[in-house]
């Protein structure tokens, strides 16, 4: 008898799993949920970056304990300061001579260690997420390189960046592009100028999904919920949402939780729940979502997350940014104030409009984003 060899992965990913409900912290560990139910074939290292998000030692028990397949690599940043020599060698000398560039937050100490464990590892994988990180690894380590981009982060950056720097800017994201075998992004519009730039072949669309969790008979307790972290491109969009639609709401009360709630002050009719640990009680009891985004790149996982939920999202035209489909998907799009009310205020009051944009959301996410959908293309890059 033949035993198959496992696949040896290895994920980056900066941020720690274990904290927040945002976006891309949901991603992480739909990843590595996957990653944990293929263990029988998948041999899978994490590596993150320790003071990039503070990592304790319940939230390090509590990794190993969801995740008891998969090893935990926590890596330096930057030399500790006390270690003065190396300290002053690996990390101030070459900051100082380092060209500020947004497109990489690599340092030479960070990917010192990371080629350390890809040579000691022998990995067949490697999966670095963020364009930002992409210098961590080359094609001269031998791994196939998948870069999991989440972000166009050129336009993440240009609103930091005079004109002139915006075009320099894409040139280094492409460049780190190029550098990778398979491109993923779950945005058609960031598919398309990916494709662009680069080999078109390579680039993939994941269908970021989430099961099927329609409620019926719904025991309504939140008429209007607003998840998010607490980005600048959230706190914009809250403030416009409280200063301009919430007075038009004629006392719909607002639920907001997440990281966004130590960015905003007292409102009347807004409730802040703070960080919510089960997000799921939180929808099955919630009549509908906002996405208010005035700016931003890439698909909103949050809205997509709503609709799984057969909950309609009242959003703007940014909201639905990344979607495969514009209309007839869950989404209604209203980028003024007072259509923004005027649609809450709809979908409270009038049950039939409300029941089609249920099913508009259900079918839109039963074709797109099943789990299923995501599994066929992961099965095919990890299982094949």
């Amino acid at each position: 008898m033949v035993i198959k060899k496992k696949k040896r992965i290895l994920y980056i990913m900066p941020n720690n799993p274990l904290i927040g409900k945002a976006g891309n912290v949901t991603r992480c560990n739909q990843m590595l949920d996957y990653f944990e139910r293929n263990h029988e074939t998948l041999e899978v290292d994490f590596a993150s970056v320790l003071h990039w998000d503070e990592w304790t030692e319940k939230e390090i028990k509590q990794f190993k304990v969801r995740f008891p397949h998969i090893s935990l690599h926590l890596i330096e940043r930057k030399v500790p300061s006390k270690k003065i020599f190396k300290y002053i060698i690996e990390y101030k000398i070459p900051k100082l001579f380092a060209i500020k560039n947004p497109i990489d937050l690599t340092t030479f100490h960070y990917r010192k260690q990371v080629r350390r464990i890809i040579e000691k590892s022998k990995y067949d994988i490697v999966v670095v997420s963020y364009a930002t990180w992409g210098n961590l690894v080359d094609r001269s380590m031998g791994a196939y390189l998948i870069l999991d981009t989440h972000d166009f982060m050129t336009l993440q950056f240009k609103d930091q960046s005079s004109k002139n720097l915006i075009g320099k800017q894409l040139e280094k994201e492409i460049k780190v592009l190029n550098k990778f075998d398979e491109i993923w992004t779950y945005s058609v519009e960031e598919q398309y100028i990916f494709e662009q730039f680069t080999d078109a072949n390579k680039v993939t669309l994941i269908p970021v999904s989430f099961p099927k969790r329609m409620i019926r008979n719904r025991d309504v307790r939140f008429d209007v919920v607003y998840v998010a972290s607490d980005n600048p491109h959230n706190q914009r969009s809250i403030e416009w949402y409280l200063s301009e639609v919430l007075p038009q709401l004629n006392g719909v009360k607002t639920y907001i939780a997440g990281p966004i709630c130590t960015k905003i002050g007292d409102y009347e009719g807004v409730v802040k729940l703070g960080i919510v640990e089960d997000v799921d009680q939180l929808y099955r009891y919630s009549k509908l979502t906002i996405c208010p985004m005035l700016s931003g790149t890439g698909i909103k996982i949050k809205v997509l997350e709503s609709l799984s939920y057969g909950l309609p999202v009242v959003t703007t035209r940014r909201g639905v940014d990344g979607l495969v489909n514009k209309s007839e998907n869950g989404c209604i799009v209203a980028d003024s104030a007072a259509e923004f009310a005027y649609q809450i205020r709809r979908l409270l009051s009038d049950e039939d409009y409300y029941q089609m944009h249920e099913r508009y959301g259900l079918n839109f996410h039963r074709l797109h984003y099943s789990t299923e959908a995501e599994k066929n293309v992961l099965d095919n890059v990890f299982l094949d």
